[in-house]
């Protein structure tokens, strides 16, 4: 972007995508409300969203709104080279890569605060809308195994998986009771030092969480 207000611009955007102001799978405020706070016109505000769509660190929603999608840009290549498989074998990974985060996570005694405000304010029907996604917990989740690989994998991997769910070819199995209960359980493990238990309850929840119509 070429002007130093449209860098600045930028910028703001990103650092809050990448500190957790804007949360993975959160929405961010509308165009209107980020040009006031920002002090810009609302063409500077939609040049750095589109700049920041680019990246695969935010993406436009007709109708429903920008939601975060990655804190740090997402590599295309592994995007697209995810998107030429099957869709059986990208839920197969994102269930390996979710199955170890949570065993790492409770081996290493993570701080599960993050996860746990998550999951209450998904109990409390408080969340932001995510367009149809998955929400922060899985996100929260794979972060919380500290490794900055399988971070790229899995945010690389959701692009293919949220296209899917987009046009229906992904649709979830389990109700919000459900996904609710797996969260908690996946929760305790991580929370109780049990990497084997953790790695089970997060199994068991890919398992039952998308699948083909």
């Amino acid at each position: 972007m070429g002007t130093d207000r449209a860098r600045e611009t930028v910028r703001r955007l990103r650092f809050n995508i990448s500190s957790g102001v804007w949360p993975v799978n959160s929405k961010i405020p509308n165009e209107a409300d980020l040009a006031a706070e920002f002090n810009v016109g609302r063409s500077t505000i939609r040049e750095a969203v589109r700049s920041l769509a680019n990246l695969g660190m935010l993406e436009p929603a007709p109708g429903r709104g920008t939601f975060v999608r990655s804190r740090t840009p997402v590599s295309r290549v592994l995007a697209d080279f995810a998107a030429d498989h099957e869709l059986a074998d990208l839920l197969q990974v994102r269930r390996a890569i979710e199955v170890e985060a949570a065993r790492a996570a409770a081996a290493q005694g993570a701080d599960v605060s993050k996860l746990r405000e998550a999951h209450e304010r998904d109990l409390a029907a408080a969340d932001v809308e995510r367009g149809h996604m998955p929400g922060q917990f899985h996100a929260l989740l794979v972060s919380l195994a500290g490794n900055s690989l399988l971070d790229d994998l899995y945010v690389g991997l959701m692009v293919p998986v949220r296209a899917a769910i987009v046009s229906g070819r992904l649709v979830g199995i389990a109700d919000d009771a459900a996904r609710q209960h797996d969260h908690g359980a996946i929760l305790d493990a991580i929370e109780a030092g049990d990497p084997a238990a953790a790695a089970v309850a997060a199994g068991e929840h890919a398992d039952r969480d998308l699948t083909s119509p």
